[in-house]
């Protein structure tokens, strides 16, 4: 009898802590999927992943369950999840490391402002600004294939492009009758004066992108422009009264092929874009060519 009751006691007293550890089970719960389709659990560099996949009733779910040892010997947890994630907007986490099997993404990516400069011949040196700018998306949209354990991807995207080209004081754009581009030189009644040879392009860019660790990325391509449209603004005041004219209907080169490097810290970078060929046809208006672009660009979110 005396057993029995100090079997009663003791089991009163760790009811409590029963409880306790009950709830902390329930709190230490971090997810119930019921009925996956399949569920992995990989090891590297002393870090444990676990990945589920969403069964035939939900085939594009998607959970990752992360936990990595520290030095002291303790344990953190990092989860992240995501449910029919396969549409990425203009400026999202470029960050594939959820996804580990080779697979197809659609996107939008690579918003671009840069400054550089080009070659000309002699003859206009004096006349034609060395430097010129240009803005555009790279990919407005694009299909990428995504391998690699999720770090690497080759992509084909549409996107557009604008550039820019201007001239020293005191000249002006001025199209001829035959359709060529040339320039002519202010007179004197004429002030603040600026002259702009516009290009707008859609660019069909070919890309390999690699991820360098967590934050870091990576990525060359080749890049097909099709110039479809270009004119020149010239604007000037005479008297107390500005002006503005536009030129449309010029012979810039229709399709052109540059190439692209781009350099990014966790969605914010650099890029370096070289197009060796001329910005008009032959005999059409100056040797524009050898163009380059140093810029930045918005790959991703950068926080």
């Amino acid at each position: 009898m005396r057993k029995k009751l100090t079997f009663l006691i003791v089991a009163i007293m760790a009811l409590p802590s029963l409880c306790a550890a009950s709830d902390a089970i329930k709190d230490d719960s971090v997810k119930v999927i019921k009925n996956p389709e399949q569920v992995t659990i990989t090891k590297r560099d002393g870090a444990f992943r676990i990945n589920v996949e969403g069964n035939e009733t939900d085939k594009d779910y998607r959970y990752e369950y992360f936990v990595k040892e520290r030095y002291d010997g303790k344990l953190y947890v990092q989860e992240s999840e995501g449910g029919k994630i396969r549409f990425s907007h203009p400026f999202s986490k470029c960050d594939t490391s959820y996804y580990k099997k080779p697979h197809w993404q659609v996107f939008t990516s690579d918003l671009m402002f840069g400054w550089g400069g080009h070659s000309v011949d002699a003859l206009d040196r004096d006349r034609v600004k060395k430097s010129m700018s240009e803005i555009g998306i790279l990919n407005l949209i694009a299909l990428g294939r995504v391998f690699n354990q999720g770090r690497s991807t080759v992509s084909l995207g549409v996107g557009f492009n604008w550039h820019r080209y201007g001239l020293e004081s005191p000249y002006f754009w001025h199209r001829t009758t035959e359709g060529t581009l040339g320039y002519m030189e202010f007179g004197e009644p004429f002030d603040k004066h600026r002259a702009t040879l516009l290009v707008r392009s859609m660019q069909f860019p070919l890309m390999f992108n690699q991820s360098l660790g967590k934050r870091w990325n990576v990525a060359v391509g080749a890049v097909m422009n099709w110039n479809f449209y270009a004119d020149v603004r010239n604007s000037y005041r005479m008297g107390k009264t500005d002006y503005n004219e536009t030129t449309r209907g010029l012979n810039q080169r229709k399709i052109s092929f540059d190439g692209i490097a781009m350099l990014s810290w966790h969605g914010l970078g650099v890029y370096f874009r070289y197009a060796p060929q001329s910005v008009m046809k032959a005999n059409y208006g100056p040797e524009l060519k050898n163009r380059w672009t140093l810029g930045l660009v918005l790959r991703g979110r950068i926080f």
